[in-house]
Parts: C-alpha cells; sequence; structure tokens
C-alpha cells in the first residue's frame, strides 16, 4: 500500500494580497514530521482577505465544492498582532497494491485500485506564540494523517500498528495520569480512521512540544479535522479545543441531530443543524470531571495550573496545562454525506459574534440570490460572505477606526 498525492493545499495568512507556492515544510529539528508515505510536502497558498479569489480548480473535485475565508484580526492595543488562524484542504489517494483491480480501473496503471479522500482543517492558535502551534500542526496534520491512514490499510487487526515507543509513553503516563484518561481503551471504541486521526493528533503534539522552533509549553491551538471518504461518503471529524463545525442539509432532508436539544436554533420551516465538533469547555460535564481529577482548578469555566490559565480543556500544545487535564486527545465522531450536505468550519472569530442558525441563514439565503444572478452560490461564495457578516459583527458601529478591534476569522465551507 503506497500514497501518491492527488492535490494539497495549505492556506496561509499573510499581510500581503498576493498568493505565493512552496513545496517545503521547515524542519529545523528531528522531531518534525517526516511523510513516509507521500513523496510531497504541502503548497501553502496565502489568504488574506475576502475579496481574495480562491482557486476552487486548485482544491475542489467532481465531488464537493469547497471554499475558504480568512480575515486577519486587528487590536488597537497591540499593533503587531500576528494572525493566528490556519486551515488546510488536502485532496489523496491511497493505491492499493494488494487487491485484484485491473489497469483500466487505475489512472496510474499496474493493476492498482485507489482509495480517494480528502482532508480539511481549520486551526485557532492562542497564547503570546499560538501562530507558531496553530502553524506546525496545518503543516504536519495532512502528513501524519496521511501516515496513519497509509498504516491502517494494511493493519491485519482493528488496532492499528504501534505508535512509536515515546508517543505511546506519552499516552499511558503523561495523557491517563491528566485526570485517569485512558487512550487505549478510548481507542478500541473507534474505527480504524478515528484511531488514524488520534494518531496523528498525538503525534503533531508530541512532536511540536518537543521542536526547540515551537514555544509549545504556554502556547497552543484549536484544531478541528475531516476525513471525508470518497467512495462510501463517509465523513470522520476529529477535534479538540473551542472552535466549532456544523452540518446542514440544502436538499430538503432533514440532518438527524437526535443528541441536541430542541432549544438548539433549529426550527420546522429551516434546515435542522447538527454540531459536529463543539467547544471543549468546562461547561461539558466529562470535561469538567476530568479537569476536576488533575492537578489543575477551575475558576469559572477556565482551567488554571498555578498561575497560568486556559479557556479551553484539549489542545495542540499547552504543554505545561497536560498535567491539569487539558489533553490533545481528539474527539472523534462518524456520519454519512448526502447529497445537499453543507459543512462549515469556523474559529471563534466566526461563532463568537454569529451562532449556528445566523450561518446557516447566510447559507441558505444566498443560494437564491445567486441563482437570480444566473447561477448557484459556491463555497467559495459562501465562506466569503460569513467571514464578512462576522467582520462587520467585529466592528459594530465604532465612532473611533484607531481603536477597531476584531479576533481573527477562519471559515471553511464544504457543500456536496
Amino acid at each position: 500500500m503506497i500514497v501518491t498525492p492527488l492535490t494539497i493545499l495549505g492556506i496561509l495568512h499573510t499581510a500581503h494580497a498576493f498568493f505565493a507556492t512552496t513545496t517545503t515544510i521547515p524542519s529545523s529539528s528531528s522531531s518534525s514530521s517526516t511523510c513516509l508515505h507521500r513523496n510531497h510536502s504541502p503548497l501553502l497558498h496565502p489568504l488574506f482577505a475576502i475579496e481574495t479569489s480562491f482557486p476552487n480548480k486548485d482544491v475542489n473535485n467532481a465531488e464537493f465544492d469547497i471554499g475558504v475565508c480568512n480575515i486577519p484580526g486587528v487590536d488597537w492595543q497591540r499593533p503587531s498582532k500576528v494572525n493566528q488562524d490556519w486551515a488546510f484542504i488536502d485532496h489523496q489517494s491511497l493505491l492499493n497494491t494488494d487487491d485484484a483491480a485491473t489497469d483500466a480501473d487505475d489512472d496510474d496503471g499496474g493493476g492498482r485500485s485507489k482509495k480517494m479522500y480528502t482532508l480539511i482543517g481549520v486551526l485557532d492558535g492562542h497564547g503570546k506564540y499560538g501562530h507558531e502551534l496553530s502553524s506546525f500542526a496545518a503543516k504536519n496534520m495532512p502528513c501524519e494523517v496521511s501516515n496513519q491512514l497509509a498504516a491502517s490499510t494494511v493493519a491485519t487487526s482493528k488496532e492499528l500498528p504501534e505508535l512509536p515507543e515515546p508517543i505511546l509513553e506519552f499516552e499511558r503516563q503523561t495523557i491517563q495520569t491528566s485526570g485517569g484518561f485512558n487512550c487505549a481503551e478510548y481507542k478500541s471504541t473507534t474505527t480504524r480512521t478515528q484511531q488514524a486521526l488520534i494518531n496523528a493528533f498525538h503525534t503533531v503534539h508530541y512532536n511540536a512540544i518537543h521542536d526547540t522552533t515551537v514555544k509549545a509549553g504556554r502556547n497552543g491551538a484549536t484544531c478541528i479535522v475531516c476525513h471525508i471518504d470518497h467512495d462510501t461518503k463517509e465523513c470522520t471529524v476529529a477535534y479538540v479545543g473551542d472552535s466549532r463545525a456544523i452540518r446542514f442539509s440544502t436538499a430538503g432532508d432533514v440532518v438527524d441531530d437526535d443528541d441536541h436539544d430542541a432549544d438548539d436554533g433549529n426550527d420546522e420551516e429551516s434546515p435542522r443543524i447538527e454540531v459536529i465538533a463543539e467547544e471543549h469547555t468546562a461547561t461539558l460535564p466529562d470535561e469538567r470531571t476530568r479537569i476536576e481529577n488533575g492537578e489543575g482548578t477551575l475558576r469559572g469555566n477556565n482551567v488554571f495550573y498555578g498561575p497560568i490559565g486556559i479557556a479551553m480543556t484539549r489542545a495542540l500544545g499547552d504543554a505545561v496545562m497536560v498535567r491539569a487535564g487539558v489533553i490533545p486527545t481528539p474527539t472523534v465522531s462518524k456520519f454519512q454525506l448526502n447529497q445537499g450536505d453543507v459543512l462549515v468550519l469556523a474559529t471563534d472569530g466566526i461563532w463568537d459574534v454569529l451562532g449556528n442558525e445566523r450561518v446557516r441563514d447566510i447559507i441558505v439565503t444566498l443560494e437564491p440570490r445567486q441563482q437570480q444572478g444566473g447561477s448557484g452560490s459556491t463555497a467559495q461564495d459562501a465562506a466569503e460572505e460569513i467571514a464578512r457578516v462576522a467582520r462587520e459583527r467585529w466592528m459594530g458601529d465604532l465612532p473611533i477606526m484607531d481603536e477597531m478591534k476584531a479576533d481573527d476569522i477562519m471559515v471553511l465551507v464544504v457543500k456536496c
């Protein structure tokens, strides 16, 4: 089983209105990721404002329409503020050398069939150097997931091949002592794809905190990753931190949402919303219990370890907070994608000012408005409109432009 590239794209924030690419990932320590099953590195395309047109031809295929928009935040009290939001889009194919496929079924020849998948993700750094964590994770997560998925295809049991011993030791000792979270037990209840994503999160976290170029002690990042299988149309989600992702359908079908309360922003006339990645905070009972069983303390819903505090209960990085129960282990789930489904992944620059219902309504009302002009709206149209409305909310009616303050915005939309 080997992996070959179809398309790989990473989105990088920048202060200049131009596109640039590179085929290398900065690697200045032995702990940086090595992509064992891929012969290329992510291309980096800067994207900084809603008026920038995103090259859909590079990131989309016949089955999915993907759009993304990033608007850096502003803070008059911190003129040198760095944009800490990142996103990635990765189309990949696994080539199976062990099956009985014919040459006609394989564009590359050799009788090998392809297993295609798309990997998307959004990240939001926190802390003074949080951009180092979100950058590191965005560049390395697709590679680590690729390695794990390649390993999963040759595994003969439900469990994947074991991780390197240092990472296993990190799982057994560091994470399990953080409020009693048992990684091995948790993985045993998951699918191979979910295990692959968990392993990738742990590997990226471990490599980041051991990379001397990444200040991962008191800085961290949120991360939502969606793995979409092109054959089965199954979407597997893994996430840590306080970013959020939702799903709804524009095809008239009601999205199954049995796990959510009736008073969740849904109504009978609108497509039903399903939260597929919710914020990891101490407001969730299981999260709060783990923190209380760890060495940290809770002040309201904030987690503290000594004088250091954080507003979430899971994250990549934040090495000093692991003993307090802040772990890098993602929550994982899966569901079936259907024609007309829409996925929205976004950082808190969106969700702090727009609710789930407002984001859905922006997309739903944008569709007929665009069709009147001769064509339906694209995922890129939706991402840009959501970002524009959110930015306006942040700005409000501020009379003094020199005192503007707005969080970084990153929103990624997938239309099926």
